[in-house]
């Protein structure tokens, strides 16, 4: 199995600590994408903006999934050094008001802001499916590892939401809580809900072995998936 795995389990934030993620993997086609993400708007949470920053275009990022999913389907061998600008983290959102910006600073010379959001945003992450087949004949398959280090087994994204969260109170943090009382944790339900009509688990056969993944894949895509780089590579077959 590979080294690098993601361990999700704590995120800080300025106001909140939160901790355990509700995750939800899948693969759809640029134009459905599109769809499902309409409604919402996009920011950038993870890395700090310029001063004047509001949010992020549904056609930015469009553009730069569209040009992972055709690296994708088309066979060709995802490389992290040169392909790396298209993996982008946005969080989506049906309240911008939840997302005020501050902490602004000096950065080469220009003024940035960090996010200091009242409630977390849904966010949207690239994944990779890890698969190999060992000397043995036996198929390992994984959505932990990590895009950055195995971009070449890219199989789509994910949203993330925390389950629990923890506010600041005072100079410490008050007990942790659901999420679930959250007003954008509907917004997590809506889109997982959402993708959840158009897609299925993603079943794949190899080495004689079939498995069925928590990756969702639509049927727009899912046969399209076995001439990509990673099920080429593997002789993985989709069922």
């Amino acid at each position: 199995m590979p080294e690098h795995f993601s361990q999700k389990t704590r995120y800080t934030s300025m106001n909140y600590l939160v901790q355990g993620w509700n995750i939800y993997r899948f693969l759809l086609s640029p134009d459905e994408l599109r769809q499902i993400l309409s409604p919402y708007h996009l920011v950038i949470f993870n890395a700090h903006v310029p001063k004047d920053y509001v949010e992020s275009t549904l056609d930015e990022y469009i553009a730069a999934y569209s040009s992972l999913y055709n690296l994708l389907i088309s066979g060709e061998k995802i490389i992290r050094q040169r392909d790396y600008p298209l993996f982008l983290h946005r969080g989506a959102t049906s309240d911008l008001s939840n997302c005020l910006y501050g902490r602004f600073h000096l950065y080469e010379g220009q003024q940035y802001k960090s996010a200091e959001f009242r409630e977390p945003v849904v966010g949207i992450s690239p994944v990779a499916l890890y698969i190999r087949i060992d000397d043995d004949k036996k198929l390992h398959c994984s959505t932990a590892c990590s895009y950055s280090f195995y971009s070449e087994d890219y199989m789509g994204i994910a949203l993330e939401y925390p389950k629990m969260i923890q506010y600041r109170f005072g100079d410490d943090y008050e007990a942790l809580k659901s999420t679930e009382t959250l007003n954008s944790y509907q917004d997590f339900i809506r889109l997982r809900d959402s993708i959840k009509k158009i897609t299925r688990p993603l079943s794949i056969k190899a080495a004689g072995v079939e498995r069925r993944l928590n990756i969702r894949v639509s049927d727009v895509v899912r046969y399209q998936l076995n001439g990509c780089y990673s099920f080429r590579k593997n002789g993985v077959i989709v069922k």
